[in-house]
């Protein structure tokens, strides 16, 4: 069968559908002739974990679908159905956009911005899950998360379903080892750099697993996840957050975020009482975290420096009582990150009942009707954006990611709100040369190769906002 993919720079193997990818799909190719010649019936519910740009998923969606009747349903009452998930919202994006291009339709094939394993608990309830879980699994998940991974998708599994996954070489005997403690293994191929196991549920594995679906405690739910417990000074505040496995930024803040604290502790007017807040790009939420964290100052150091108890959680920055809408958005590409950063805010900064609210958008420019439905409709008093930009050489001629950036804000920001910026020093004396009618820069600093840039959104006959 034949396939055509557009791949991105700002995702895994860029250049070409990667070799462990093709060394799964031979794989899965040849159990599905083993299934067609034993007579099996196919899989009706597919999994694709991790699913990058979708090939993994697509490609299992036209093999399968002709197995079926021409009706789609087989007389079980139930149409096949292949769910790619990926915890970056621009995979979701590109797995939808491919599988349009190979002609698969939203009704066989469902691409959601999620982490690994995640599903709607009803449906699995009612049916016990997947029939089949294809994964190209994911390399630096994280120990935890990928043992993880082995014994809940074996318990994930409907009676006669298996996972088959592809891992690099060094990992295999990690993945045997917990697939011997945890499944039942049924194959296992070798190949130059990779290896494809096939496992099922065990036999004594009687409790069907839950999938790993999001929330505000999501780090609480699944620990496995976590890294650290961390406190770092940042501009004189400390700043403590749980930090997670499968999220950028680690353990320290980076010089993006020094840069933003600075310019920001430096402003005298930073409107966070209400309007709502949104935090774009938040990694592990180390600046939403120190910026509600500074409103909040409640003693002084030695040195006359600002400083607070992170021992206990702060009041929330007052907001419209009767909103009934959260107060701080947080948006950006990486789920993982995202629910990292709401569980360190209201676990460390700020607490009260609908505080913070997670909206995966690929960038500023893409989200303005997600973001703004997330905030009730109101325009945002204060963005602070840390933006992702890819390689301009991976573009196409005349893109302007810097460009389209300023024409998302002046929707999204109330006249008179504050946008904070940052990005490498460059690229920040590029955006700042494109800055339109309607905006005042307040200051600019520069820390670590990265400058950060804020402005007020003024009046202006160019830009209306509601």
């Amino acid at each position: 069968m034949d396939f055509t993919f557009d791949l991105s720079q700002g995702l895994f193997s860029s250049a070409d559908v990667d070799s462990g990818t093709k060394f799964l799909l031979k794989i899965f190719s040849q159990i599905l002739d083993e299934d067609i010649t034993a007579g099996k019936s196919p899989p009706r519910r597919v999994l694709d974990a991790g699913c990058g740009t979708g090939v993994i998923g697509i490609c299992a969606a036209a093999a399968i679908a002709p197995l079926f009747p021409a009706d789609g349903d087989g007389g079980g009452g139930l149409r096949l159905l292949v769910r790619c998930q990926d915890r970056d919202e621009l995979a979701r994006l590109m797995t939808a956009h491919n599988a349009a291009l190979n002609g698969i339709p939203p009704t066989l094939l469902e691409a959601h911005t999620e982490p690994l394993l995640a599903g709607p608990l009803p449906l699995v309830e009612r049916l016990g899950a997947w029939d089949l879980i294809l994964t190209n699994i994911p390399a630096k998940a994280g120990t935890p998360v990928l043992a993880d991974f082995v014994r809940r998708s074996a318990g994930l599994l409907n009676p006669g379903g298996r996972v088959v996954m592809v891992a690099v070489r060094a990992l295999a005997d990690f993945f045997r080892e917990r697939i011997a403690a945890e499944a039942d293994l049924l194959q296992e191929h070798t190949g130059p750099g990779h290896s494809v196991l096939v496992y099922g549920k065990a036999a004594n594995q009687s409790q069907p697993a839950a999938p790993v679906n999001g929330g505000p405690d999501f780090i609480a739910r699944y620990p496995f996840y976590v890294r650290d417990e961390i406190t770092r000074d940042i501009e004189g505040v400390p700043v403590r957050l749980t930090t997670i496995h499968g999220a950028s930024g680690f353990d320290s803040p980076g010089g993006a975020v020094l840069a933003a604290a600075k310019l920001a502790r430096r402003l005298e007017q930073f409107p966070l009482d209400g309007a709502p807040l949104l935090v774009h790009e938040p990694d592990q939420g180390f600046f939403p975290c120190w910026l509600l964290a500074l409103k909040n100052i409640t003693t002084e150091d030695t040195e006359g420096r600002g400083v607070v108890d992170v021992k206990s959680p702060l009041k929330t920055p007052s907001c419209p009582k009767d909103s009934g809408t959260p107060w701080l958005i947080l948006s950006g590409r990486n789920i993982l990150a995202l629910e990292a950063a709401r569980y360190n805010v209201i676990q460390n900064v700020i607490q009260g009942d609908n505080i913070a609210a997670v909206v995966p958008v690929a960038d500023l420019s893409l989200g303005e009707t997600a973001l703004r439905e997330a905030a009730g409709g109101r325009p945002f008093g204060c963005i602070a954006a840390f933006p992702e930009l890819l390689p301009q050489s991976s573009l196409p001629k005349g893109a302007d990611q810097l460009g389209a950036i300023w024409d998302a804000i002046p929707p999204l920001l109330a006249e008179g709100g504050v946008f904070l910026v940052t990005f490498s020093s460059s690229d920040a004396r590029r955006f700042d040369r494109k800055k339109p009618a309607g905006f005042t820069r307040l200051g600019n600093v520069k820390r670590n190769g990265f400058r950060a840039l804020a402005y007020r959104h003024t009046p202006s006959s160019n830009f209306t906002t509601e």
